[in-house]
């Protein structure tokens, strides 16, 4: 299966090695603006639009760019919807990189399937049953977020970075007239202290990040080489309740080694977001600690935004460590309409694991709502299509399967740029 898999690989790099291989620079602004008529596991049939704008100046730049407008919003029909804008300028301030965005979200299903990932146990005939009426692994979230971030903007050498993040989470009961929202997780664990009653309605959060990252990328958001790392501090200050404060340290590492330059290159991920000092409210659990908030969300050790291929927000814990592995093989390069147009296959391989469990103890004293199953690192294995415009617009689609039933998922991601 290997050797198959590998000649497939060779067989359609060499298919587009005839074709088009230098590229004019792109100049001014660019942008393509794209339906998103797709569907995702965890959310359903997505209704929407979204675009990035990338504007090159007079080329010299290109592939990078100058400044990047990312516009998107969508309705799902597993009771959802969001509207989310980033802007991002490596040049709007001489020796600066300024990033910011605001984003709304309105999840009336949102998963939550107990804390310490395979440790509570799981009901697939529970989960959305429109036939027992049943929607056990669900609440309503609603999510408003407004980020800013700058770094200096050195190439090749170490930044320094510091950012803010104001957070409003809304959490409240499950509600669709289809389901029976007196029978959920969420209100069992209220009920067995799980869950305090000072966090269970969600809060207010402004978290601080300090720290430094080091970028020798050739090119940012499509590299052939080089390596993209961050260390950094999140204080995280309540401000609903004065009492859920807690600061964590977050590694990143991310490896782009070319095999064929500009034709296959193997990319990986490093991450690592750990708890250290403080007490953390449930509700912060599935916060994915980001520099660039590319999507409406960045949540959750699952789906499409750490570990594809696990049920969304399936595992959850004060600390994750986790691992991207991905072959990507641009196997087809053309110019159409003036635009210069790539696709990439990508076979890839997931692995997570909660490094911090999130009261386990008390967790364990209740029957019922703890397994006894150990599963230190979970794996899960798929396969992404790319297909890039102008090097930087990139439509993404993530079809992953986890190996462990009690966590995975076949899941179906669609995004507009890579996952790292």
């Amino acid at each position: 299966m290997k050797k198959l898999l590998v000649s497939v690989l060779l067989g359609l790099i060499g298919l587009g090695l005839s074709a088009q291989e230098s590229e004019s620079a792109k100049t001014g602004w660019s942008f393509v603006p794209f339906p998103d008529v797709s569907y995702n596991s965890d959310l359903g049939l997505n209704l929407g639009a979204f675009s990035d704008f990338f504007y090159y100046g007079d080329g010299s730049v290109y592939p990078n760019f100058l400044h990047h407008i990312a516009v998107a919003g969508a309705w799902a029909t597993k009771g959802s919807w969001y509207l989310h804008g980033m802007f991002d300028s490596p040049s709007l301030i001489p020796g600066a990189r300024v990033t910011g965005s605001l984003t709304w979200r309105d999840c009336s299903a949102n998963n939550f399937y107990g804390f310490n990932g395979i440790a509570s146990p799981f009901d697939a005939t529970m989960d959305m049953n429109q036939e027992t009426r049943t929607a056990y692994y669900t609440y309503h979230r609603q999510l408003l977020r407004a980020s800013a971030l700058f770094q200096t903007a050195r190439v090749a050498k170490p930044n320094a970075l510091a950012g803010l993040v104001f957070r409003h989470i809304g959490i409240s009961d499950f509600s669709l007239e289809k389901y029976d929202s007196d029978r959920t997780l969420y209100r069992a664990y209220q009920a067995a202290g799980l869950i305090r009653s000072d966090e269970a309605a969600g809060g207010s959060s402004l978290e601080l990040k300090l720290g430094g990252s080091w970028d020798t990328r050739d090119v940012e958001l499509v590299p052939n080489k080089g390596f993209y790392a961050e260390a950094y501090l999140n204080g995280n200050l309540d401000l609903s309740h004065g009492k859920y404060h807690y600061a964590q340290l977050v590694l990143h590492w991310r490896h782009f080694v070319p095999i064929v330059f500009k034709r296959l290159t193997f990319a990986y991920h490093l991450g690592l977001q750990q708890k250290f000092v403080g007490n953390m409210p449930f509700y912060m659990l599935p916060e994915i600690a980001t520099l660039y908030y590319q999507y409406e969300e960045n949540e959750g050790m699952g789906s499409r935004y750490t570990a594809r291929g696990f049920l969304y927000n399936r595992m959850l814990g004060e600390g994750y460590a986790w691992a991207n592995l991905e072959l990507r093989a641009t196997v087809v390069k053309f110019d159409l309409w003036n635009q210069h147009v790539a696709f990439v296959l990508m076979p890839f391989m997931d692995l997570a694991s909660i490094t911090t469990p999130f009261r386990e103890d008390e967790q364990k004293a209740l029957p019922g709502l703890w397994q006894d199953i150990k599963l230190p690192v979970a794996a899960s294995a798929g396969l992404g299509v790319k297909l890039h415009v102008n090097t930087n617009f990139i439509l993404s689609v993530d079809v992953g399967q986890g190996f462990h039933q009690q966590l995975s998922n076949l899941t179906v991601g669609m995004a507009s740029t890579y996952m790292f």
